[in-house]
């Protein structure tokens, strides 16, 4: 069961080498529902599992995402919106491999809205083996709505995954999630370590400091190539390698490692091997192009090269 309070829908395209004031001749653009929580259902439908989305939508666009979502086979629960759902673009420069993405804020939500919106989570995650709430906070939703969420689920015993950044990360620390998922510079931001994070010592101690000032129970770090760090509140702290791989689109990697760990926490697997599955998912992300994510034939080949050093 996922939330997406400020989900997406992603256009992607590829262009030989982008120069100012020119015309640049695009190749055919792929248009792909998106946003933290789209992402992380789609990337657990690939996997084999099930998932279902609550989703802020409106207008034409919302729409178009809300009909994509259904093709997917993925059960949507639309929290209809009078504002319009934001578009994000990317370009690959087939030139360097460069990418470039242009991402909006979102339109401002009012109270009733994502009140609506945890109100619908809350009631479906009765039937879920986990939630996930993952990305942004649009404008006019305060920074402690994850944290009010976690607290809401509490009397299910429904374990809650976070995945933000900012205020709504420092918030959501401090309230009973069961998994945290920042990387190294959001992790610095908000522990006042960024310049000091370059080694795994470092990192470790910034989300101990983390867990100890909160309610957290786990903390993954997400680290891009180098793999990620996980520190739970009760046992010991350790590190997951990623596979060396060429990266084509780095657009949903975070989002496909909380898939590939949702998904195997809901499976009833340890912490170890949803770390394994997570970062397998993450990799296997970056060979995709554009906003297509992860590939369940991609993750399944890179699995036994993730490796775990305690």
């Amino acid at each position: 069961m996922t939330l997406a309070l400020n989900p997406t829908l992603d256009l992607s395209t590829s262009v030989e080498l982008i120069e100012p004031w020119h015309k640049l001749r695009c190749d055919e653009p792929a248009l792909d529902p998106g946003g933290g929580g789209i992402n992380v259902a789609r990337v657990i439908k690939e996997l084999g599992g099930e998932a279902s989305i609550v989703a802020a939508l409106g207008g034409h666009v919302g729409s178009i995402l809300s009909e994509a979502v259904t093709r997917l086979g993925i059960p949507l629960i639309r929290i209809s919106t009078r504002r319009e759902t934001r578009q994000n673009f990317s370009v690959s420069e087939r030139a360097t491999g460069r990418q470039y993405r242009f991402v909006h804020t979102g339109p401002r939500m009012t109270v009733g809205i994502w009140q609506r919106c945890l109100d619908a989570t809350v009631e479906a995650a009765r039937a879920a083996a986990c939630v996930v709430a993952s990305g942004s906070l649009p404008p006019g939703v305060p920074d402690d709505a994850f944290a009010e969420l976690a607290f809401r689920l509490q009397p299910l015993s429904v374990p809650l995954i976070v995945d933000t950044s900012g205020a709504a990360l420092a918030a959501a620390a401090l309230a009973p999630v069961h998994l945290l998922k920042p990387s190294v510079n959001e992790l610095g931001a908000i522990t006042g370590d960024g310049s000091r994070l370059g080694r795994r010592r470092d990192i470790e101690l910034a989300a101990r400091s983390l867990l100890e000032d909160g309610l957290c129970d786990i903390i993954a770090v997400s680290m891009g190539a180098d793999g990620a760090i996980f520190v739970p509140r009760d046992g010991a702290s350790f590190s997951v390698h990623a596979p060396s791989v060429t990266v084509n689109s780095s657009i949903g990697a975070g989002d496909s490692m909380v898939g590939g760990i949702a998904y195997a926490l809901a499976e009833g697997k340890d912490l170890h091997e949803a770390a394994r599955l997570g970062v397998a998912s993450g990799t296997a992300s970056v060979l995709s192009s554009g906003t297509s994510l992860c590939h369940r034939a991609d993750v399944e080949k890179l699995l036994p090269d993730v490796l775990i050093e305690v």
